[in-house]
């Protein structure tokens, strides 16, 4: 556009559109805030008066400013007014239709250094604010339920555990005195009884284990996933000589990450794969990785009996494992303490699997992953 005297019309048209093109209300007043030169018409959407009412009586906008902001604003007025450039959050409209604006205002010289003009904008920011509240809502009821499952887990620790050993001494007593009286059923009654309590001590262990999930999680950091795999492997070191199971790993990417967590969902991936392993066979496991748009994408393959399709959701549930809580040391929880890791990192889980063929075990971790705030979700 030329810089003749022609182009000043549509330099004006052209800003004039410009300023009522925008939702935010710009405006300029006189350093004394006695005289309005400046402001467009989203200022009536903002504060619900009229562009003239403004005009006519500059100092009208504090009318609606909520009570208990207005002294704030009017320090801040002052301070732009001494030449300082403001930033500023606060509250105007009828309390049934309360509006959340922002405001920025800078000071405007003239050639001499002195201030001319007071300007800036106003921006509606309700929609935001609500939501900040909603979030802070959300962190507050998360906050209640994390102080729920630290209590369940000092009662899980402590009080719950106790009856239970009380059990299986007073048993082992009852054997000690009377087990050369007992006949074989007795014994399989006492044995029965011995190994409920275990049973129980060993799930409510592992429903504290998986409650820590979200009460005893780390910030996130960098996180070197061949680290993470090689710490997991020489950890795991027994089981897999035990097994004699091969285990391959490919590149692996470093990730935003609680890193102990993460090293505990490879850990029971593997453990799972070498645990439930044909009879009949070596146990080969491979750990691969591989890179998405705005995610990793991590598999962990076994050439296991495979798992049932109709069981595959089920899997993932507490205490609902392929394996019977009878059975071992098993309690059936592993995988859903995976998913609930998986999910405080924002990635999912799932399986791909048929039986006779394996299972291969997929999850996702995001790229610049944030813990997640999401409600307490027990299956």
């Amino acid at each position: 556009m030329s810089g003749g005297e022609g182009a000043v019309p549509e330099d004006s048209r052209l800003l004039s559109q410009l300023t009522e093109a925008t939702n935010d209300s710009l405006w300029m007043f006189t350093p004394d805030w006695e005289e309005v030169v400046f402001v467009n018409s989203a200022y009536e959407d903002i504060f619900g008066q009229s562009v003239e009412t403004l005009r006519s009586n500059p100092d009208a906008f504090m009318e609606v400013v909520h009570p208990e902001d207005a002294e704030r604003v009017q320090a801040k007025m002052k301070r732009l007014a001494g030449g300082e450039a403001i930033d500023v959050e606060f509250r105007v409209g009828p309390e049934d239709d309360r509006t959340w604006v922002w405001v920025q205002g800078e000071p405007v010289y003239d050639e001499d250094g002195e201030i001319e003009f007071l300007s800036g904008y106003t921006r509606d920011i309700t929609t935001r604010k609500e939501y900040q509240e909603r979030l802070e809502q959300h962190k507050a009821e998360l906050e209640r339920s994390n102080e729920s499952l630290r209590e369940f887990a000092y009662i899980a620790s402590h009080d719950l555990q106790e009856p239970l050993r009380m059990v299986s001494s007073y048993v082992d007593l009852l054997d000690d005195e009377y087990g050369d009286e007992l006949d074989g059923e007795a014994e399989e009654y006492m044995d029965f009884a011995v190994n409920g309590a275990q049973r129980m001590s060993r799930m409510i262990n592992s429903l504290l284990e998986y409650s820590r999930v979200h009460t005893e999680a780390e910030e996130f950091s960098a996180t070197d996933l061949e680290v993470v795999i090689d710490t997991t492997l020489q950890d795991l070191e027994l089981l897999i000589a035990e097994h004699d199971a091969e285990v391959s790993v490919s590149d692996m990417p470093t990730v935003e990450a609680d890193r102990d967590q993460l090293g505990q969902v490879f850990q029971n991936l593997i453990k799972n794969a070498i645990e439930h392993a044909t009879e009949d066979g070596t146990p080969k496991i491979s750990i691969t990785a591989s890179e998405r748009d705005e995610e990793y994408l991590f598999a962990v393959a076994d050439n296991g009996p495979g798992i049932p399709e109709e069981s595959q959701d089920d899997i993932f549930k507490i205490f609902k494992q392929g394996v019977a809580a009878t059975d071992g040391d098993h309690t059936g929880i592993g995988l859903a303490i995976t998913k609930r890791i998986v999910q405080r990192h924002g990635g999912e889980i799932w399986v791909e699997s048929a039986v006779g063929e394996g299972a291969t075990f997929e999850f996702t971790v995001p790229k610049g992953a944030a813990a997640k705030t999401e409600g307490i979700d027990v299956e």
